[in-house]
């Protein structure tokens, strides 16, 4: 009965200051961060008032004692809680000017009220669908509960729990995914508490849960790495690295970059390490070859390392040596043989203190070597001095290979060859003595040692030359090589200078042609023709008078004749068979259709011609392909017959006698 009266009051009371202005603040919420019996508590409620000027006062009832806290920072001193392995009774009671109002009131066993801090994720390890989680140990290193949930992007949650065992080594869990998916996971924890002094389910306290974190697929294949020297300054260089990023479902959740860089080649291990989240990096170094590593690293795993060589800076001609290294600074001497002449061997010696002269007199004759003189100060690296370098120069051992001739002609040709190997040369080559000797006379010519050709002018047509070459050193000159070859005749074939002479004459020609052909045309547009000759309309109107009675064609024959007598009739000739043209001496020949009385055709090879027509006249005479035409018009004396033939006009005298003929 008592305790209704109680809670009837507490109602009352509640109503009552909330209509004054004073609003109570949840049940408080006290807890310890780990399991320690030492450890101090942190109380903590929500508040539900807006007004300024309010204070907050946590009151512990233990049977008939109560203890009165006047919390400002919300830390309870552990010696202000009395026995807190029992139950007591917690609320807090909130004043707003001259108005209290209280919680609702909890019961607690303190000592089991403990929430760990949220866990942190110190490394995850994924390979293929396993995950690795490694997770950071509570204060006080004691077994604990984790509940972990993860989801892919956008999907539900999935929840497992799982717990770990006392240790100072840190926590660890394996969770299985689907391969190629990205995941989101978060945990929390608890502490497992003692199982006779903390039963109930109010004493269970889950830390808050970690931030959301990208689980990305493992980082497969090594960075694709780019470089490039951008400028040389002060014996270093500047190098321009770039690299491109990993596909999207393993940069999820950021990617960083791990670069090593040697920086000072007479120390071991002397790298210079880097971590960025760029793309791209700048750095200097030496004139000498240098390695850079990159390791590209997401929040599951590294990917393979990708190294990159740096060749060394390449000076293959003979330099001033050094013949005293400058001291104070710190120095390195770093020297190597030349494989083949040309290329960095696999060992490199380094020395800070041997001289020029020391290393030289410890490698081999013939044999070319580099060498690299470095200095640092102030941690800045650079090169000073570079250069090969023999301990004794020697003569080359072979000539100049694949000697061939080219370009010929029947005054010049090109001889070209393959420079002799470095490494057979025994010494820096100087130039190349090319021998060319032919008909009674050898010249001698020095061409430079980086050339592979020379043009040889001034050669007699159709003879026989015969090539030497060889090398040369400070030591001597090597061996020789060989070509023999024959120029050209000239009259085989033209030269340059005769090709471009015939080459503007055949060019001149077509454009005379061309422009003949224009003016031809142009002159018949502007020129009329000539008009061909009309006809005179009597002739047809002669014709319609005459009867049209069908006339028989006669074919007529010309023969041109010498002229001996114009007044001395042929013998065998009768009026019925010629016709003589005297006014153009030709003779008409009529063919019979009928073989005469004797059977026999005239003999026309006793016929003599009076005269030679004009010239003009015998092609058109001899080529008449109709009879001459006559008029209705009374032929008489002396009078003149027109005739129109292919185009022509001709006009023949007719005497009296020869109408009858006719």
């Amino acid at each position: 009965m008592r305790m209704r009266v109680a809670v009837l009051l507490l109602v009352v009371s509640v109503s009552l200051t909330e209509a004054a202005g004073c609003i109570p603040t949840t049940s408080p919420r006290c807890y310890k961060n780990s399991t320690k019996q030492d450890e101090d508590f942190n109380c903590e409620w929500d508040k539900r008032n807006s007004k300024e000027n309010q204070t907050h006062t946590l009151y512990i009832r233990d049977g008939k004692e109560t203890i009165r806290i006047h919390v400002r920072n919300r830390f309870i001193p552990l010696e202000d809680l009395g026995n807190t392995r029992k139950e007591k009774d917690i609320w807090v009671q909130t004043q707003v000017g001259n108005l209290t109002c209280n919680s609702s009131k909890i019961s607690v066993i303190l000592e089991c009220l403990v929430k760990y801090s949220k866990p942190q994720i110190t490394s995850m390890k994924r390979s293929a669908g396993i995950l690795n989680l490694t997770l950071d140990k509570p204060i006080d290193n004691k077994s604990v509960l984790y509940e972990i949930r993860w989801r892919e992007r956008g999907s539900k949650w999935q929840n497992a729990t799982f717990e770990t065992e006392d240790s100072t080594i840190q926590d660890f869990y394996k969770l299985h995914l689907q391969k190629q998916t990205i995941y989101q996971i978060q945990l929390r924890r608890q502490a497992k508490l003692q199982p006779r002094l903390c039963k109930d389910s109010l004493h269970t306290l889950w830390s808050d849960w970690s931030p959301v974190v990208d689980v990305p697929l493992e980082i497969s294949l090594p960075p694709v790495i780019r470089w490039a020297e951008k400028k040389w300054t002060n014996g270093t260089r500047e190098i321009n690295l770039i690299w491109d990023e990993p596909p999207a479902k393993e940069s999820a959740g950021g990617v960083e970059y791990k670069l090593n860089i040697t920086v000072w080649p007479c120390k071991k291990n002397s790298t210079k390490e880097t971590s960025t989240s760029n793309r791209g990096y700048k750095t200097s170094i030496t004139y000498s070859e240098a390695r850079i590593s990159i390791i590209a690293i997401n929040i599951v795993g590294s990917s393979p390392p990708k190294e990159i060589i740096i060749p060394a800076v390449k000076y293959l001609s003979d330099c001033d040596k050094p013949s005293y290294i400058t001291k104070g600074n710190k120095i390195c001497l770093e020297w190597y043989k030349l494989e083949n002449g040309e290329t960095r061997t696999s060992k490199v010696n380094k020395s800070s203190k041997n001289s020029f002269k020391d290393i030289e007199k410890g490698v081999e004759k013939f044999v070319r070597h580099y060498y690299f003189l470095h200095t640092m100060s102030k941690k800045h690296h650079k090169t000073v001095e570079m250069c090969p370098f023999y301990s004794e120069q020697g003569a080359p051992i072979k000539g100049p290979g694949n000697v061939i001739i080219s370009e010929l002609t029947h005054e010049s040709a090109v001889v070209s060859w393959l420079s002799i190997p470095v490494a057979e040369q025994r010494g820096f080559l100087l130039h190349y003595l090319i021998w060319i000797s032919g008909q009674g006379n050898t010249t001698l010519h020095k061409v430079p040692a980086n050339e592979t050709s020379f043009r040889i002018k001034n050669l007699h047509p159709g003879a026989s030359y015969t090539i030497y070459i060889a090398g040369k050193t400070i030591a001597g000159k090597g061996p020789n090589s060989t070509v023999n070859f024959e120029t050209r005749s000239k009259e085989i074939g033209l030269s340059w200078q005769d090709q471009t002479i015939l080459s503007v004459c055949v060019v001149a020609l077509l454009c005379t042609i061309i422009c003949s052909v224009a003016v031809r045309r142009f002159r018949s547009k502007l020129i009329p023709e000539v008009p061909s000759p009309v006809i005179d309309t009597a002739e047809f109107i002669g014709l319609q008078n005459q009867n049209q009675s069908q006339m028989k064609e006669e074919v007529h024959e010309f023969v041109l004749l010498l002229c001996q007598d114009l007044d001395k009739p042929s013998e065998n000739d009768t009026p019925e068979q010629s016709t003589l043209l005297q006014g153009f001496g030709l003779v008409v020949f009529e063919e019979e259709e009928e073989e005469d009385e004797e059977g026999e055709v005239a003999d026309l090879s006793s016929m003599k011609s009076c005269c030679y027509p004009n010239p003009s006249y015998r092609g058109q005479m001899l080529h008449l392909p109709e009879p001459f035409h006559m008029t209705d018009s009374t032929l008489k004396d002396n009078d003149t017959e027109s005739t129109y033939r292919n185009g022509l006009f001709f006009e023949t005298r007719i005497t009296e006698s020869d109408k009858t003929s006719l």
